[in-house]
């Protein structure tokens, strides 16, 4: 634009389409005030939109600060409920702290008097062994004697009468009982002493089970009971105590037989797994009840049979239980009602021996 057109321009308008025109003073003087009216418009147009604008802005901002203040009033009130919470679980955390505090001055106490009542158990248990083990010592002595000279006048000459040998018989059989009951508390005594010990080799089961069925042959004819045995492998050896297996079996089967009824059958066998060999032995008696099986290796408990004709200590399968235990075994028992029991007792394998030592002179037995 020349200075000329420039100084002639009388003023600058806005077109609808938001350009800025130069008005000339020409058309001012040529067009008169239908310039001027259009110019006023325009620009009353164009202030209606700028305070439009404005408002705009200013109600814009006020729905920002409305928003700004409730979100700020929200991140309050929530602070506000998480700083409750935070109180609320501090104050839980102290009561806790406190009552656990509470609870480990109590346990520890409490295992201050199990420690104490531990300790005078052990004791006790052991002047308890120590009393057994000597009283059965001096009740053995005189005992043996009583059973010596019981079998001289059985024995004798001239031979007893009937009326005497009638009488002799209670003394011999009552001497055995008291023999067999102190033999199995002087057992029981050294396990729970300590003081038992165990000579661990490979015992070949197939002949130690047929020296136990030359042993138990007579009462099972005795009580009319069949004992049968399902041979095992020659093999088959485990890791044991010869003669303490041989006590194992010998009153596992006593049992079978004793308890079981006229008639009936008694049967042992074995079973070999990569970890253990079973020994299973099983009777056709009149079977435990479940009451009866948990009550079953407790000592000097005969299950109801104290009134009873069969002959027995209590402490025959207290002791097989702990001389199982003590070769690395377990033992266990499976019985019906009226069907019969099943004793069984697991033992670690060993490798084959040729030999098996039978001398009992070269194995502890105390």
């Amino acid at each position: 634009m020349s200075q000329a057109d420039h100084d002639n321009v009388s003023d600058w308008i806005t077109t609808d389409r938001g350009e800025i025109m130069p008005v000339a003073r020409d058309n001012v003087s040529a067009h008169g005030r239908r310039y001027d009216d259009k110019i006023a418009v325009l620009h009353r147009t164009r202030l209606a939109d700028i305070r439009e604008e404005a408002a705009n802005f200013r109600e814009d901002a006020a729905n920002l600060r409305e928003t700004k203040m409730s979100q700020i009033e929200a991140k309050q009130v929530e602070l506000e409920n998480h700083r409750a919470m935070l109180q609320q679980v501090n104050e839980h955390l102290v009561i806790a702290t406190i009552h656990a505090q509470e609870l480990a001055e109590q346990l520890y106490v409490t295992q201050a008097e199990l420690e104490n009542a531990k300790f005078m158990a052990e004791k006790a248990n052991l002047a308890k062994s120590h009393f057994l083990s000597n009283m059965s010592h001096e009740l053995r002595t005189p005992l043996n004697a009583i059973l010596g000279f019981a079998q001289l006048l059985e024995i004798g000459f001239p031979p007893l009468t009937d009326t005497q040998n009638n009488r002799l018989q209670p003394i011999i059989k009552g001497g055995w009982y008291l023999l067999e009951l102190i033999n199995e508390i002087l057992d029981l005594s050294a396990i729970e002493s300590g003081k038992l010990l165990l000579l661990k080799e490979p015992v070949s089961l197939s002949g130690l089970i047929s020296e136990c069925q030359e042993l138990i042959e007579p009462l099972a004819n005795k009580q009319g009971v069949r004992l049968s045995v399902i041979p095992c492998d020659a093999s088959w050896c485990v890791h044991a105590d010869r003669t303490r297996l041989k006590q194992v079996i010998v009153n596992l089967l006593s049992n079978a037989i004793k308890y079981n009824r006229e008639q009936g059958t008694a049967e042992v066998s074995c079973m070999v797994s990569t970890e253990r060999i079973r020994i299973v032995i099983k009777d056709s008696g009149a079977g435990l009840s479940p009451e009866m099986l948990a009550q079953l290796f407790q000592p000097f408990n005969r299950l109801d049979q104290n009134g009873s004709a069969i002959e027995g200590t209590g402490l025959g399968l207290v002791v097989t239980k702990r001389l199982v235990e003590l070769m690395g075994g377990t033992i266990g028992v499976e019985s019906t009602v009226g069907v019969g029991s099943t004793f069984w007792f697991d033992l670690i394998p060993a490798p084959y021996a040729e030999t098996d030592t039978h001398d009992p002179a070269l194995r502890s037995l105390l």
